[in-house]
Formats: structure tokens, sequence, C-alpha cells
């Protein structure tokens, strides 16, 4: 009686609902989630100043003419470099959100491909050279720039990838910073060494993005035992040449177009025009921390039908912020037109025509992320080829047709508005159309 006395008189906490259960998980869940993405932000906000203070030295140092030059040359490398180490950065990222312990065998065949691959680039960016810059600048100059954007560059993204896929986004968010920053430094000391040219640009240039390379590699590197395994290169080749071929046109379709004008019109429209296209970049920004996140949760989580009503959602939140940051950003220049210096008040012209692009370029973009989570890298990889003929095409025709910059940037709109309901089709029906999951 005694016992049961006590047990009666003894106070109990009282029992947590379901509901409030569920809300405690659901919160504490987003707020993890908030602090990553703040942790990737706080890297790229940080990233997107330095790559602002960077770009404006830059552009409103360098002619327009030179500007154009550089801005080409440096695409034809971003796009070689697409093949470096065979496509095996992709890989490590996925081993290092998905299964940590296969990474030292990862990142050692990358650097090892990425040592194959160096030479071959730019032995592949002979020919266009010929072609399109040989009376533009010299030969060790565009050789010089084209090593950076295959090469050196290439394993600074990696490092930071993989820091990402391990989920260290404050290492990552520093891997980046800091490169942007030596990039920023030497562009600072380009705009007072008193030589404006595009030939003391590309000395800089490279020796500024060694050093930002030799910086990741000794401090931001995961301390891992790198060990090269023959198994992973020769079993995983084909899947790490495919994602190469599919990040290739992806990036293509950004890039393809500065060399298409470059063949048909002159050094100075496309100097306008790679102006437009990066402050259009700038926008965009803020979506890739999310797209940081997103990628790496779906790579966890696996395929889930129910994740196409998320994936639409995603699109419009993309479309919205897209569309807003360009708007605002016009604002701010109508009131103030020189703020960002000369040349990109006389670009301002193009990119206050380009309202829609934004949004269609992120949604692309997503679309890939999409794809490469899910493993679909094949249909990716044709997709992509696909919409960069069709992209190279319809520039080509505007510029054949159109004389003022205005005019055929207007009809900008319109071909993006076509690849992205391409796009859609595709993603959509291959990734959540299947009924044999």
């Amino acid at each position: 009686m005694k016992s049961e006395s006590r047990n009666a008189l003894e106070i109990r906490p009282p029992a947590v609902s379901q509901p409030s259960r569920l809300l405690a998980t659901l919160t504490h869940a987003f707020r993890t989630q908030l602090a990553n993405y703040l942790q990737v932000f706080a890297g790229t906000g940080v990233r997107l100043g330095l790559q602002a203070v960077y770009f404006f030295i830059l552009a409103n140092t360098l002619s327009l003419h030179d500007m154009g030059v550089f801005a080409s040359t440096s695409s034809t490398g971003i796009m070689i470099g697409c093949f470096s180490g065979f496509g095996f950065a992709s890989l490590a990222f996925r081993s290092s959100a998905g299964k940590r312990r296969t990474l030292g065998g990862y990142l050692a065949v990358f650097y090892a491909s990425w040592l194959i691959t160096l030479p071959l680039g730019l032995a592949v960016s002979l020919p266009i050279f010929y072609f399109l810059f040989k009376s533009s600048l010299s030969l060790a100059t565009f050789l010089l720039i084209i090593a950076v954007e295959t090469g050196l560059w290439r394993i600074v993204e990696t490092i930071h990838q993989v820091n990402n896929g391990l989920g260290r986004y404050a290492s990552a968010s520093l891997v980046i910073s800091s490169g942007s920053a030596l990039r920023t430094a030497g562009a600072i000391v380009f705009a007072l060494s008193g030589k404006h040219d595009v030939e003391s640009w590309a000395l800089i240039y490279f020796g500024f993005n060694l050093a930002a390379t030799a910086l990741a590699m000794y401090a931001y590197q995961p301390r891992i035992k790198l060990r090269w395994q023959s198994r992973i290169f020769f079993g995983r080749l084909r899947e790490a040449l495919l994602f190469s071929i599919a990040y290739f046109a992806w990036i293509a379709q950004n890039e393809i177009d500065k060399l298409v004008m470059l063949s048909l019109a002159d050094q100075r429209t496309v100097g306008i025009y790679a102006i437009s296209s990066r402050i259009l970049d700038f926008t965009s920004v803020p979506i890739r921390s999310f797209y940081v996140l997103y990628s790496r949760k779906l790579i966890i989580d696996g395929y889930r039908r129910s994740q196409l009503g998320r994936s639409l959602a995603v699109e419009l939140l993309i479309a919205l912020v897209s569309t807003a940051g360009l708007s605002a950003l016009l604002v701010t220049l109508s009131i103030w037109p020189n703020l960002l210096g000369h040349n990109v008040a006389v670009a301002s012209q193009l990119f206050g025509v380009l309202l829609a692009v934004p949004a269609f370029k992120n949604l692309l973009e997503f679309h890939s992320e999409l794809f490469f989570a899910y493993q679909h890298m094949t249909v990716r990889a044709v997709l992509a080829t696909a919409l960069v003929g069709l992209k190279a095409a319809a520039i080509a025709l505007l510029l054949i047709h159109f004389r003022n910059i205005a005019d055929w940037g207007i009809w900008l709109n319109a071909v993006y508005l076509g690849l992205y309901v391409l796009s859609v089709i595709s993603v959509y029906g291959s990734i959540f159309g299947r009924t044999d999951r």
C-alpha cells in the first residue's frame, strides 16, 4: 500500500504529444539546414564580394577589346578544363558525400588523371588559337590563360567540392574564398602596374592562380592517405568521362556564345557581352549555395517519387530570386549609371534587355544538378550537347540578322526559353516519368 501510495503521489512529466514531437523534429531539421546554408553562403558571399571587386577592377582596367580577347580565351580554357582529370573530380565529390572510406582512392585517381589531361588540354587548344586568336594575342599569353582554366583552378574547385561533400562547409568556403582573394589581389596588382594590356595580365593571372592552387592543396585538402587504385580508374573511367562530356556541354551553354561572337563580331562586342554575362552570373551566387546542399541531400536520400513536387517548387523559387536579383541591379544602375565603372556602364545597354535570361540559366543549372544527383549522366550528356548546338546556331543567326546589340539581346530571352522547355521535358521525363522504379 505504501508503494502504491508513493507511486500515486509521484509527479510525472507530461507526455509529449505526437504533433509536438513532429514539430520539434522539423524545427531541428530546419535549423540544421539553415545553419549549413549560412555556412556555405557565408563563404559564397565573401567569394561574391571578392569576385565583384576582381571583376570590376579587371573590366575597367582592360580595354573592351582586350576584355573580349581575355574572356574568349578564358572561355576556351574553361570548356577544355571540363575534361580535367577525366571527370574524376565529380566521383570524388560523390565519394565524399556517400562513401568516405573510398575518398583517398578517388582523389589519387583524380590527381593522376589531372597530370595526364593537362598537357592534352594545352595541345587541344592549339588549333583554336590559330583559328581564332592568332591575330589578337601571343601563343605564350594564350597558353598561360588556358593553363589556369584547364589545370590550376580545377584543383581549387575539386578541393572545394570534396569539402562540401564531407559536410565541412567552413573549409569549403575558405578554400574558394582564399582563391578568390588571391585572384582579386592579382587584379589590384595589375591595375597598379601601369601596364594594362592582356599580355601583362596573363602573367599576373597565372602567378596568383598558382599561389591559390598551392594554398588549397596545403591548407584545405582533407588529411587522408592518397592511394592509387587501378580498379577505380578503369572501372569508373566511362562514368567519369560521361560526366565530363555532360559537364562540358553544360559549361559550353554559357561559354560557347563568346567564341561564336568572336568569329562573327568584333572583340569590342565580345567584351561588352562578356561583361554583361558576368553581371548576370552574380545574381545566381545565392542560388548556387543552395545547390550544394540540395545535391548532397539527393545523393544521400536517393530517389523518391514525392520529390517531384518539391523540385517544381524549387524551380519557382529559383525563377523568382533570379529575376528579383537582376531587377534590383537594374534599378540601382538606373540611379547611379557609373557605379560599377565606365566599361560596365557601356555594357549595361545589353544586360538591361536580358531580364528573363538569369532565371532560365539558373534553371538549366538546376536541371543539371538533378541529372547528376540521380546519376542520369547519359541523358544529361545527350541533352546538354544538343542544347549547346542549338544555342550556338541561334546566336549565330541573331548576329547575322541583327547588327545592333540591343536588338539581338532581346531575342536571347526567347533562345533561353526554348532551351529551358527542352530541358524540362528531358529532366522530368527521364527522372520522374518512369513507372518501373
